[in-house]
């Protein structure tokens, strides 16, 4: 049995068109694994059956073979495939397939398709050199010593790439924090304005009273919405005439 686990939704469905397309292998032993099918409707019904024949055999005793499973993320973790089969077995078990390298601990679940209950298990790993992160200028030379690894144990190419995998995933959440802090900012502008010019529920809108500055309360919130939470400070005292806390050594309060 093989399992192929793409990088995406997209690239699943991509991945399966081609494999069935190409006449190899027959394409009614071609199966998408995903949470939704292309309509966005849940495939929950079938993910047993998915799962459970994704390790038959068919065929007779010359033309023994496996089906081929195609799934994105969701199929790579979670799912117990097993190979039972005495012939799959001695034939080194399932076959996972992955074009993409994702963080260790989702690293970890994808090979831990590959065995299960002590049974045996094999994996290949297909990557696009014109892809990220080998796309991504910082990574320009990545392939090249990615390449001059191979002499080397094949886990310490993979060792590299999810090292690689796993800063990005750092400046993610780094980014992600100052977008948060600076989304404070702007609620912390909202309340301020609306704490200096209350209104109730019932009277008109757009307010007689502040409309000239509830225009200009719109028009800073679409124009600085991407500014730095320190920009934001600033423009909010400059524009608006509203004094917003200092941002204290960057800090502030955000969950995962």
């Amino acid at each position: 049995p093989v399992l192929v686990i793409a990088s995406s939704t997209e690239q699943t469905s991509s991945l399966c068109a081609s494999i069935r397309a190409d006449g190899t292998i027959p394409s009614d032993e071609v199966q998408r694994f995903t949470e939704f099918d292309e309509q966005g409707r849940s495939l929950k019904e079938e993910w047993a059956t998915i799962v459970e024949d994704s390790t038959k055999r068919l065929g007779g005793a010359k033309d023994s073979r496996c089906r081929v499973t195609v799934t994105d993320r969701f199929g790579g973790r979670g799912h117990d495939f097993q190979v039972v089969d005495k012939e799959n077995n001695t034939n080194g078990g399932m076959l996972v397939i992955a074009t993409s390298i994702p963080d260790e601990r989702e690293w970890i679940q994808w090979k831990g398709r590959t065995a299960r209950q002590d049974r045996p298990g094999q994996y290949y790993v297909v990557l696009n050199k014109k892809a990220a992160p080998f796309s991504l200028p910082e990574h320009a030379k990545l392939a090249a010593k990615i390449q001059k690894m191979a002499a080397g144990h094949p886990d310490d190419q993979i060792e590299e790439l999810l090292a690689v995998a796993d800063a990005g995933i750092g400046k993610q959440l780094a980014a992600f924090k100052v977008e948060q802090l600076a989304g404070e900012k702007l609620n912390e502008l909202i309340e301020k304005y609306y704490a200096e010019k209350p209104r109730v529920i019932d009277d008109p809108w757009p307010s007689q009273a502040h409309n000239e500055t509830d225009k200009k309360l719109r028009s800073f919130l679409t124009d600085h919405v991407n500014e730095s939470p320190a920009e934001i400070v600033k423009l909010a005292k400059e524009v608006m005439k509203i004094e917003l806390a200092p941002i204290a050594g960057g800090k502030s309060t955000w969950f995962l």
